[in-house]
């Protein structure tokens, strides 16, 4: 007889049907008698602890978004406190989407500034709150995946008293590989880290910003984004896998990634005057002036609107959040719902496009301002279309000849700086026996001229093209300008001496004559975050012989500069921007820049190619220009700006009659025609 069976905490405590019998008969079984008549306890008799009544109810289901909102705590943030979805409400729908059971993998195809990458943190909270197993998160490199989990993910957990809960308060569990919570462990891992993704069953996966450099299939075993998806191995029927990025190009990642969607869904907001529903898109964006008006005074002064393709009213900000605080997610192409979608089809890959203007942190006048600069130079005009569109960059293939090219010159002789440049900039293309060069113009609008080019054969030559050359201005017979900024092709093959190589030549002659005017530059052989990364290199490129206290050398995105050079051939000679040459411009110049084009090879990706083999003073234009872009610091237009003048200093002219400047193509043994 069970001496227990008559107490109260027994007739009140009933077994769920989802515990077995035997269970529940461990929990509540009495004392035993041994052998030798004595109690031997095999159970208790009361209630369940609380400890464990928590691990055996069956919670109640809730919605992530609602999750978020009753305990994410927002610490880096514009907002920072509790999280409300009404600051985001396109964010409640894609987080509700990640939590719907046959849902395996979310695109976000985002701009900077509408928060995907919390949405995602706040359905990772989710995860570790309700539905716990281990998570993945892969950054580009390896100090953003650092990032990462010490400033976003570990103050999250630490910031929300349920999450909290969770934490060991052991040290070794907090780390920036690796947080430890007591029922779940998070990694951290970079793209390029094939070890840190290989070895690691993972049912959630976040990959983060994948297309910029470190998600290109740097891993020799595969592509960063496959060596993810083989991690779900023991998870396949309910893994999660959520890519996140800004996109680039049309073949980048993210952009392939959505087009490989069951289902993609855009926003659409409903007119605060009118209640009509329709999606935002930039030509909606309105502001006096059209293209010919000031970014920076429409950006400051806040003077973009929204109109209404229904009722022609005007949005402003405040008007615009109150069209997206009423907005539904809707199916591309098709009438329905993001939840109605969801429903009927329940698609296994879904994907969301997010431009900026729904954006309660990006004003409508911060996106008109983008699209204007972004007339002026195409660099920004790329930019605008990935960081506010949230748009591809569609690179076009270029077509010119040598007319087109030629079409460029101007009146001005050749040696003849115009009257509106404030700095002179140079690029040098080392070759075995010489040095093609090129020297360039720039006014504060960053329009540039060509006012010389040629070829000469000695460091001698060398060293008086930049230190000591000064070109005459055009209208100011005393005002002459010298070469501010140069930049020398590091590269280049075996010298005369097999022992020597011309790099290492070009390393010593830098360290021995520079100056703080020329400078080592170098391309780099993929894309970069930045046209212009200085690095230090501290060896020679043969034999690994250090070089005392090393040597800075600029590596350049030359796809990029070249993209930015064809495009200023292409705008208006009086538009900012533009490209101007010298009068005596030949067929050599215009051959040798259209040395590489740019072609769509048979699976349609877009590339430069070499089609003619000299192809120096596209090489030279390239530094050049990189000489005077903004991301070389100290800028051209920094310095120039602060000065209010140009960077020439007052000198006596130099004599640079005709007779005098080098011809194109003819090899000197001096940098002056001797007669």
């Amino acid at each position: 007889m069970n001496p227990f069976a008559g107490m109260d905490t027994i007739k009140t405590v009933s077994r769920p049907g989802y515990i077995s019998p035997a269970m529940w008969a461990g929990l509540f079984a009495g004392p035993a008698v041994s052998a030798r008549g004595k109690k031997r306890r095999l159970g208790r008799a009361v209630s369940p602890m609380r400890a464990e009544r928590k691990v055996c109810r069956r919670r109640k289901k809730i919605a992530v978004s609602d999750w978020a909102q009753r305990h994410r705590v927002v610490t880096m943030s514009a907002l920072p406190g509790r999280w409300h979805n009404d600051v985001t409400p396109y964010l409640s729908g894609v987080m509700d989407a990640m939590g719907t059971p046959f849902v395996r993998e979310v695109v976000l195809c985002k701009t900077p500034q509408t928060g995907g990458s919390e949405a995602t943190h706040n359905f990772i909270g989710y995860c570790i709150d309700r539905d716990p197993a281990p998570v993945l998160y892969v950054y580009p490199d390896e100090d953003t995946a650092k990032e990462n989990s010490n400033d976003r993910v570990l103050p999250m957990i630490q910031s929300s008293p349920r999450l909290a809960s969770y934490l060991t308060g052991v040290s070794k569990d907090a780390t920036s590989h690796r947080i430890g919570l007591s029922h779940m462990p998070i990694y951290f891992a970079w793209a390029r880290s094939a070890s840190k993704l290989a070895n690691k069953p993972i049912k959630y996966a976040v990959a983060d910003e994948i297309d910029k450099e470190g998600f290109d299939a740097g891993s020799r075993e595969a592509h960063p984004l496959d060596l993810i998806d083989k991690r779900f191995t023991t998870y396949r029927s309910t893994y999660k896998f959520i890519k996140i990025s800004t996109p680039t190009l049309e073949t980048g990642n993210i952009w392939q990634a959505l087009g490989a969607c069951d289902a993609v869904f855009d926003y659409h907001v409903v007119c605060p005057a009118c209640g009509q529903r329709q999606l935002m898109t930039f030509p909606g964006i309105k502001w006096e002036g059209g293209s010919g008006a000031d970014p920076s005074e429409i950006k400051g002064k806040h003077l973009a609107w929204y109109e209404c393709e229904h009722c022609t009213s005007r949005w402003d900000d405040e008007m615009r959040n109150q069209a997206v605080q009423a907005g539904v997610w809707m199916a591309r192409d098709m009438p329905l719902s993001l939840s109605a979608y969801l429903d009927r089809f329940r698609p296994a890959r879904i994907g969301f496009h997010l431009p900026a203007w729904i954006s309660y942190f990006v004003s409508l006048s911060e996106c008109a301002a983008a699209f204007l600069y972004g007339l002026t130079d195409i660099i920004k005009m790329q930019d605008f279309r990935n960081a506010f569109c949230a748009e591809p960059w569609r690179e076009q293939v270029i077509k010119k000849d040598e007319d087109d090219i030629l079409s460029h010159k101007n009146h001005l002789p050749s040696g003849v700086v115009p009257a509106d440049a404030v700095a002179l900039t140079c690029g040098i293309d080392v070759q075995k026996d010489g040095f093609w060069f090129s020297v360039k113009s720039w006014t504060k609008e960053m329009s540039s001229h060509v006012v010389q080019y040629g070829y000469i054969t000695t460091w001698a030559d060398v060293e008086t093209l930049v230190f000591h050359t000064r070109y005459p201005v055009e209208g100011s017979p005393d005002a002459s300008m010298g070469i501010w900024r140069a930049a020398i092709d590091t590269g280049g093959g075996q010298n005369k001496d097999d022992d020597w190589s011309k790099t290492e030549e070009i390393y010593t002659w830098l360290r021995k004559n520079s100056r703080g005017v020329i400078f080592g530059v170098k391309g780099a052989s993929t894309a970069q975050v930045k046209k212009v990364n200085p690095r230090v290199i501290d060896k020679m490129a043969r034999g690994n012989r250090p070089i005392p206290g090393g040597i800075t050398l600029y590596f350049l995105d030359t796809d990029a500069f070249k993209e930015a050079f064809f495009w200023r051939l292409g705008v208006a000679p009086d538009s900012p921007q533009a490209i101007t040459l010298h009068a005596d411009t030949d067929l050599t110049y215009a051959r040798q820049v259209l040395a590489e084009q740019k072609q769509r090879d048979k699976k349609g990706k877009v590339s430069w190619v070499q089609v003619r083999r000299d192809n120096h003073l596209l090489d030279c234009s390239i530094y050049a220009d990189a000489c005077a872009d903004p991301e070389w610091m100290p800028s051209l237009m920094l310095i120039a700006n602060m000065s209010d003048r140009s960077l020439a200093s007052p000198g006596k002219k130099q004599e640079t009659t005709s007779g005098q400047r080098q011809k194109v193509g003819r090899k000197r043994p001096g940098w002056f025609d001797r007669r």
